[in-house]
């Protein structure tokens, strides 16, 4: 595949997909996209992103998907991408709680199967990841296997770290600083490649530009950094993980380091999953879809080899 070829997969969505539209349980809607061909799949993949991502962020990884003969759905978080904002400011990112998250996730994976009836799969990067553990540990509808990539199953938290932050968040948003940003935030300010942001991220410098690409075609998608209210709610859905309970198969993929999520807490809880995998990959960062050639495509055969062995 050329450089042109490339490119072109991350900035354009497959073609045949359809955009969806779903009104959740409090009549809030959900910007989706879905992909379902005519003449069957080997099963259906919902795609989470992140904190502060959007259906076009995972462009390359959709066309992948597809390619392999999934039926595929994606969609843009409540409070996030063009799911509406929950802030004051629209670039922030801010909610009250997670639990309208966990809620949201098992509406769409209950409309997903009646949709596209078959083996169901998930993949959940970083916040979707956590919030797919949340799901598949709180007796929501099971998908037969899932991915969890980079999951935010603890947090880094620095320069504080994760108990004193979590304590200060309680704090502030107690006091009625919920929707403060948190200090040093703002909105999305693009990073330039080969900053410290982009070597967090992935160490792929030709990766990294697309997100700004998407968000300078289509503002709205765009979101900064967190509030206290969310930093406050993500550790106390952070207490709220029951990985004892989780019975789906699961295939964890991390980077050796990440500067966001806590890995090592993230081993931790694996160990507590008996039907659960650990893959780790060093030079990686946050972002394993959208790392190097190299990278991604041990990744992505993982991710693609896991699903195709569901029995």
């Amino acid at each position: 595949m050329t450089g042109t070829e490339a490119l072109a997969r991350r900035r354009a969505l497959p073609p045949g997909g359809e955009r969806v539209w779903l009104t959740m349980r409090d009549g809030w809607r959900l910007r989706g996209a879905i992909w379902a061909p005519a003449g069957g799949s080997a099963g259906t993949v919902l795609l989470m992103g992140g904190r502060g991502d959007f259906v076009e962020k995972y462009c390359e990884a959709l066309h992948d998907l597809v390619d392999a003969g999934f039926a595929v759905a994606s969609f843009d978080w409540r409070g996030q991408g063009l799911s509406g904002r929950l802030g004051t400011d629209p670039m922030q990112g801010h909610c009250d709680s997670f639990e309208p998250w966990v809620a949201d996730l098992g509406e769409i994976a209950g409309w997903l199967r009646e949709r596209l009836p078959g083996r169901q799969f998930a993949i959940g990067h970083s916040m979707g990841g956590h919030l797919l553990l949340r799901h598949l540990g709180g007796g929501g509808a099971q998908f037969d296997r899932a991915v969890l990539l980079s999951p935010m199953l603890g947090l880094m938290a620095p320069p504080l770290g994760p108990r004193i932050t979590r304590w200060l968040a309680r704090v502030v948003a107690a006091a009625g600083g919920a929707r403060r940003w948190v200090p040093g935030g703002g909105a999305y300010v693009p990073a330039a490649a080969g900053s410290p942001r982009q070597r967090m991220l992935t160490s792929d410098a030709d990766r990294y530009p697309d997100e700004p690409w998407w968000i300078a075609a289509c503002p709205e998608v765009g979101m900064g950094a967190p509030s206290w209210g969310w930093l406050d709610a993500a550790f106390a859905s952070l207490a709220r993980l029951a990985p004892e309970r989780v019975t789906t198969p699961l295939l964890v993929l991390t980077p050796e380091r990440d500067a966001l999520v806590d890995v090592a807490a993230t081993r931790r809880l694996v160990a507590q999953m008996p039907g659960a995998r650990l893959v780790t990959f060093p030079g990686a960062g946050h972002e394993l879809l959208r790392e190097s050639d190299a990278i991604r495509a041990r990744v992505l055969g993982d991710i693609i080899g896991f699903l195709q062995g569901a029995g």
